[in-house]
């Protein structure tokens, strides 16, 4: 009897087009997980090129601009400005009462320069405020790890206004290639911006996408707002990068000090 069994099992052709449908299925499956993916990042990579020319044109201007608007710091400086709890509490608490009033002025009060001012105003936050708006309609739905991708995820939706205020301070750097110090002498300006883009795509996001320790062969993620959090992030990213270079629009006169 076992052995006609066997012989049965050999000859049985029941189930052979589920197992054909499985074997071709999963790769086309994939191939177009990866596409979507592939597209998802294409996009995300004008983006990132718009916010670095965003990020130059502020800084032709931030730059030579008055003293007295940046708390007295010297023109032509891209120091790193000091950001206390105090400030964060101020920039927040005007975003929640902007968004509390459902007019379209309102909201778009929310996110403008005025509501970042006391947030370590220096010229580089301000050069950084330029490179981060462009950005927020790339922040994920969920930060970091997520054990439920979807392409849904990755299409976004409103909550990427939210999540893009605690995402992008870490996974944003604004830095300027071949400047040695914090002052500025060459009649034009390099800025480069550097994004880590979470992928969310299931399945693809493990095949073109690194975790955030892999994206750090190059130390610009340094220079992010908050690289503290960086160590507690979970996820695959794609680090993103693009320079521009512009002219300084300086003025051959000084400004005058403030109340005179």
């Amino acid at each position: 009897m076992r052995p006609l069994r066997r012989q049965r099992l050999l000859v049985d052709q029941r189930g052979t087009v589920f197992l054909e449908f499985l074997v071709v299925f999963v790769p086309l499956w994939t191939f177009f997980l990866s596409l979507v993916q592939l597209a998802l990042i294409s996009h995300a990579n004008l983006i990132v090129k718009h916010a670095a020319d965003a990020a130059a044109r502020s800084a032709v201007v931030v730059l030579p601009d008055d003293p007295n608007e940046y708390g007295g710091e010297p023109k032509m400086t891209v120091e790193r400005g000091r950001v206390t709890i105090g400030d964060l509490a101020n920039v927040l608490g005007g975003i929640s009462s902007a968004l509390g009033d459902p007019s379209a002025h309102s909201i778009a009060g929310a996110f403008s320069e005025r509501t970042f001012a006391n947030l370590g105003r220096s010229r580089l936050n301000t050069i950084r405020l330029a490179a981060h708006v462009p950005l927020m309609a790339l922040a994920p739905v969920n930060v970091g790890y997520d054990s439920n991708p979807s392409i849904g995820k990755s299409v976004g939706g409103p909550r990427r206004l939210a999540s893009s205020l605690y995402y992008q301070p870490w996974a944003v750097a604004v830095t300027f290639p071949g400047l040695t110090g914090a002052e500025v002498t060459e009649p034009e300006i390099t800025v480069r911006v550097t994004y880590a883009y979470q992928c969310t795509v299931p399945i693809a996001r493990n095949l073109l996408c690194a975790g955030f320790g892999g994206l750090r062969s190059k130390p610009d993620f340094d220079h992010a707002f908050f690289p503290f959090a960086q160590r507690f992030v979970g996820g695959r990213f794609k680090r993103l990068q693009h320079e521009t270079t512009l002219l300084i629009h300086d003025a051959p006169y000084q400004y005058r000090p403030r109340g005179s």
